[in-house]
């Protein structure tokens, strides 16, 4: 009896720490600017061929070799069969990676008769690591890649597939939401919220990250820091970053909870053991849509195998991307 009482002491303690942090990040949050809105649109302009979608794709590449501050192995790149075919599939990579974090699921794909593109995210990829260049990122710059790779992709593929993990998630959510010439949008644990933080707290969060001076930085490593290697990305990143994510995601959500999603299909994909996204925030979405009348599927990798946050890059710690590819390549390819 009295091991029980200890265990609820204990408990009631814990809720009560917790509840208190609630209330703190609400408050504080308070005291910061209100979050800047964020206006999404669509003004699609399609590419009116194969031709046309590789002729976009030589100018960006050239564009972005001409900069001369991105490491190779993250420049966007295509995987095509010389001709416009059946489908085509947009891969947007997640916070700190670059479009290398695809290059075995983009085979893949490949190899199941899709063209591919994968682009890289605006502040991503840079060959100084270090220089925290993902403090300047916006919300605005993100938002404004869903259009350009959509028209190339149209180009690429009669039918467009566009997926992304957590930030890239994000803009594929907002693709499915406004591109009605998208086959299928597939948001991978997109980043709407934190996964230990309430749903409901997450503008408070938002507020309270972007409002927060200086920002801080944030190592996937805190041991190694700068000396973390990873295949395709950074070894950290601005939290101010993190609050930009999230304000697109409530931007892509405020826009669901009014209108239907324009793309044909949603395919809504994301982990039960993700330390890192809000799943409430995800299935939320997918009510939505849902409710306004989309065609919308949703998975959840199980808890076991536990899987990361990043069950795409082959080299995140406790990657199983012989359990997680397979999965992948099936649920997009056979849905709707």
């Amino acid at each position: 009896m009295r091991v029980l009482k200890i265990i609820g002491s204990i408990a009631l303690t814990l809720a009560a720490l917790i509840l208190a942090a609630y209330l703190g990040i609400y408050l504080w949050s308070l005291t910061m600017p209100e979050i800047p809105p964020v206006t999404l649109a669509s003004a699609p302009n399609p590419a009116q061929d194969y031709a046309d979608a590789m002729a976009r794709f030589d100018a960006l590449l050239a564009e972005e070799r001409a900069r001369g501050d991105i490491d190779e192995k993250c420049l966007p790149y295509v995987l095509t069969h010389g001709q416009r075919t059946e489908r085509s599939i947009i891969l947007f990579h997640g916070l700190t990676a670059c479009p290398f974090q695809y290059h075995e699921l983009a085979q893949l794909f490949y190899d199941a008769g899709y063209n591919v593109f994968v682009p890289r995210l605006p502040r991503h990829g840079y060959l100084d690591r270090t220089a925290n260049a993902l403090a300047e990122l916006t919300a605005e710059e993100l938002a404004a890649m869903m259009d350009v790779t959509a028209d190339l992709a149209a180009g690429l593929g009669e039918e467009v597939t566009m997926a992304g993990l957590s930030l890239g998630g994000n803009v594929a959510a907002q693709g499915g939401q406004l591109r009605g010439d998208l086959r299928l949008a597939v948001p991978m644990s997109p980043a709407l919220g934190f996964r230990f933080v309430p749903n409901l707290l997450t503008p408070a969060l938002t507020r309270l990250i972007l409002g927060l001076s200086p920002d801080i930085y944030i190592w996937w490593d805190p041991i190694n820091k700068a000396d973390f290697q990873a295949e395709s990305g950074y070894p950290g990143f601005s939290l101010r970053a993190l609050g930009e994510i999230y304000r697109l995601g409530l931007a892509v959500q405020a826009l669901a909870d009014k209108q239907p999603p324009a793309a044909q299909a949603q395919l809504v994909i994301d982990n039960w053991g993700d330390p890192a996204v809000n799943l409430g925030a995800i299935e939320a979405l997918a009510v939505a849509w849902k409710r306004s009348g989309g065609a919308v599927a949703t998975y959840r990798f199980p808890l076991l195998p536990w899987l990361p946050h990043d069950f795409i890059s082959t080299d995140a710690v406790g990657a199983n991307t012989d359990y997680t590819y397979p999965r992948l390549i099936e649920l997009i390819t056979t849905y709707p």
